[in-house]
């Protein structure tokens, strides 16, 4: 398919040349503040235990102009468990802006999402990506993600909730693969990952509360966190604010957390709204 002087391409990603490719877009466009390897693309495209990444891309000649992948989720939606899709990636190469490559392969992508049996898409966008999402794509806003800071144990669902993403023994020991991250009690944590804190030794994220009995057996160490670590919560619908947790300070976040949800099912699937959401920093991307 032909859009202007692109060609817009289906891509799993299990070519070496075409990841290769996505690899050196990702560098160009964010030059300077990350360097991105095959590795965590692979991890979110080609490993994650839901399927295989969903991507459309632009191609001018041998180069990738742009680049936009949703990944598959599930999610509880009223006590039936559904497939949709995670929005994880879009980006441009600079000298390609302004063509309207990201409304051409969003569009495409999620025509596909649908008609593969797809039932919605869930996103966090940064305030870059929002209006783009919110302006071309009947996205409901659902809220700012809470960035919180506190001390105390205990966060869960702040009541009954109608969404809430579902994890197994089989997602969550791949979700939270690698040594920065361990639980206690249902509970996991990860390192900082946020500006100047990222190495602060009495800062853990809190990660998400889970079935301990998904986390048991897993590579996961059960590891008792430190009475004074100060514990940064992000999500949606917790208890923690109940708890003390307050505010975080602005370094810890330049960019807002906008939670954004599409219906890929003609309004058969419910309304998701801030208050019957309960969604966390492992359902995502961030860390």
């Amino acid at each position: 398919m032909r859009y202007l002087d692109y060609e817009i391409k289906h891509d799993t990603f299990t070519d070496t040349s075409s990841m290769q490719a996505l690899v050196d877009l990702q560098n160009i466009v964010y030059a300077g503040k990350h360097s991105f390897t095959e590795k965590a693309f692979r991890f979110w495209y080609l490993d994650n235990p839901n399927g295989q990444v969903v991507s459309f891309n632009a191609w001018k000649g041998e180069v990738m102009a742009a680049h936009y992948a949703v990944v598959p989720t599930r999610m509880n939606i009223g006590g039936r468990i559904v497939k949709g899709v995670l929005s994880m990636a879009t980006v441009t190469h600079p000298e390609h802006r302004g063509k309207g490559l990201f409304k051409t392969l969003a569009k495409a992508t999620y025509e596909y999402a649908e008609s593969n049996g797809y039932e919605f898409v869930i996103g966090v966008a940064n305030d870059n990506s929002y209006p783009g999402f919110i302006k071309y794509f009947p996205f409901e806003d659902v809220g700012l993600l809470e960035v919180l800071i506190g001390m105390k144990t205990g966060i869960k669902p702040d009541g009954e909730k109608l969404f809430s993403v579902h994890w197994d023994k089989e997602t969550i020991a791949w979700r939270a693969k690698g040594p920065k991250y361990s639980y206690f009690a249902g509970h996991l944590y990860g390192t900082i990952g946020f500006g100047p804190f990222k190495t602060a030794p009495c800062i853990k994220t809190f990660m998400g509360t889970l079935d301990e009995q998904l986390l048991e057996g897993t590579s996961i160490p059960c590891k008792r966190p430190g009475k004074r670590f100060m514990t940064l919560y992000v999500g949606m619908g917790s208890n923690a604010r109940k708890l003390g947790y307050v505010k975080a300070p602005k370094a810890l976040h330049k960019s807002g957390f906008h939670l954004i949800y599409l219906d890929l099912t003609n309004g058969k699937l419910p309304k998701m709204t801030r208050d019957n959401v309960f969604f966390q920093l492992v359902d995502f991307d961030v860390a």
